[in-house]
């Protein structure tokens, strides 16, 4: 039959749509960013994203007062210490390799069996405001069965190492350590989900005809992202600033080691095994626990959705299919050539099957955990000064945040860190033009399974955020 080479109308943006660039803040540092937007995706997105923003903000002055009427922090048990590192998304910085580094501060404790380590080093790029603190912290646990015990915390500040039996000092460096939990999550790892995968996004739009078979699974999933984007990381109004007069801005310091944040898990810390540059993926990555059961219980199913779905490609579907992986593999570190995905089969399933995960699943899970975790306990800022060796700590819980750093901490949970979903996952609708009538009951069968995974996560205890809960885009 021959290629049929498609016009400019065959396309959703005429072949004049968004393209990746690279990132203005970070060209050499991020990943690149789609800055540059057709006027209906910025219509699209104020009336139904921006538009929630606008009117959250009325919630401040409760906000406020909630900080006023139940001021500094909880106590953290040892107990939830260790639940929270390992039973929550801070379950993603939990492993058992160790770098030189690691070896340097702990020593031979790392060669006994069943220790893991949790690392929060990329919070010594943070440059915090006055009176208020943070350091990079690496935590040891010790694994029993399926449960975890923090044993030695260090704190990088301070050089200093602490354990169980050092009173303050000791829960003092628990703060600091959530402390890094909450600041790696949000900017070190989570923005991995968001940001790479806006090369696909765009260039899906642009690059794609819309009754190629990928762009018709895809679409969907492309609807309010890259606008939400464009506003994380260019508006002057954006939380990343982190303005004083900003009542939604909770971070520990300024705009600069903020924006490092992001750097750092994007490229990586050199010979720290626990923050390796970005590559795309082809399935979930390991994390221990139910947390990481969550991810594997539902990614089967997104790959067997994707088999059904790509099957009987034309010939112009393969060439276009070929330009399209070509295009986003000049953006996105690790995504396959075109000739890669022409030639194997498994892996165009892996590599479509991902996407969909990591914008819907993946990423919907980690806002609905960390927006639900109790903010009086996993701070975002400390104004007590990491503890020292050798040096008595006396804490109160009730100082070491002020009543603005919890209302900030809360207006930023309302509007950006909770999950607050338009398009739902299970009510997405495909529309597989001639194909329609041989795949829909694919995409039936597709939303049964995930149904079924659900239940049986809530059932083993593990459904971190229910199936009708899940966004079908990365749309807050």
């Amino acid at each position: 039959m021959g290629i049929d080479y498609k016009a400019p109308k065959d396309f959703l943006y005429n072949r004049k749509g968004p393209w990746p660039q690279p990132c203005p803040e970070h060209p050499f540092g991020e990943s690149a960013g789609v800055i540059h937007l057709p006027l209906r995706e910025a219509i699209d997105w104020w009336l139904h994203i921006g538009s929630r923003y606008v009117f959250t903000l009325a919630y401040t002055p409760v906000a406020f007062i909630k900080g006023i009427l139940n001021p500094g922090l909880e106590k953290v048990s040892d107990e939830e210490f260790a639940q929270m590192l390992t039973h929550t998304m801070l379950a993603k910085f939990i492993k058992n390799v160790f770098d030189s580094k690691d070896k340097e501060i702990f020593g031979d404790i790392l060669l006994q069996d069943n220790i893991w380590i949790c690392d929060f080093e990329p919070v010594r790029v943070v440059k915090t405001f006055p009176g208020i603190y943070a350091s990079a912290t690496k935590t040891l646990l010790k694994k029993d069965g399926d449960h975890y015990t923090a044993i030695e915390i260090y704190v990088d500040d301070t050089k200093s190492m602490f354990r169980p039996g050092n009173g303050d000092a000791w829960e003092l460096a628990k703060y600091f350590v959530l402390q890094g939990g909450a600041l790696c999550s949000t900017l070190v790892v989570h923005p991995l989900l968001h940001f790479p995968m806006d090369s696909v996004n765009a260039i899906t739009k642009t690059a794609l005809p819309k009754d190629h078979i990928i762009f018709q699974l895809l679409f969907p999933h492309l609807r309010f992202t890259l606008y939400l984007e464009k506003a994380v990381l260019t508006f002057k109004s954006s939380l990343l600033m982190s303005k004083w007069w900003m009542p939604y801005a909770p971070y520990p310091g300024e705009y600069e080691g903020l924006r490092d944040l992001l750097v750092e898990g994007y490229n990586g810390i050199d010979h720290n095994y626990s923050y390796p540059p970005f590559k795309y993926q082809f399935e979930p990555e390991f994390i221990v626990g139910k947390y990481g059961e969550f991810h594997q219980a539902y990614y089967p199913v997104f790959r067997k959705f994707v088999t059904n779905i790509l099957v009987d490609l034309t010939e112009t579907e393969v060439f276009y299919l070929s330009k399209w992986a070509d295009y986003i593999s000049g953006w996105v570190p690790g995504f396959p050539k075109g000739v890669e995905l022409v030639r194997d089969r498994e892996l165009l399933i892996s590599t479509v099957a991902y996407y969909l995960f990591d914008v819907s699943i993946g990423h919907t899970v980690d806002h609905y955990n960390y927006g639900n975790m109790d903010i009086r306990k996993i701070p975002l800022r400390l104004r007590h000064a990491p503890p020292k060796a050798g040096e008595k700590v006396k804490i109160d819980r009730s100082k070491l945040t002020k009543f603005w750093d919890y209302g900030k901490y809360e207006m930023a949970r309302r509007l950006f860190f909770k999950e607050s979903t338009k398009t739902r996952l299970m009510d997405a609708e495909y529309d597989f033009g001639k194909r329609n009538t041989l795949l829909q009951k694919h995409v039936k069968d597709f939303k049964n399974e995930l149904r079924a995974v659900d239940q049986k996560l809530k059932a083993d205890k593990a459904q971190f955020a229910p199936i009708d809960d899940i966004a079908a885009s990365i749309q807050f």
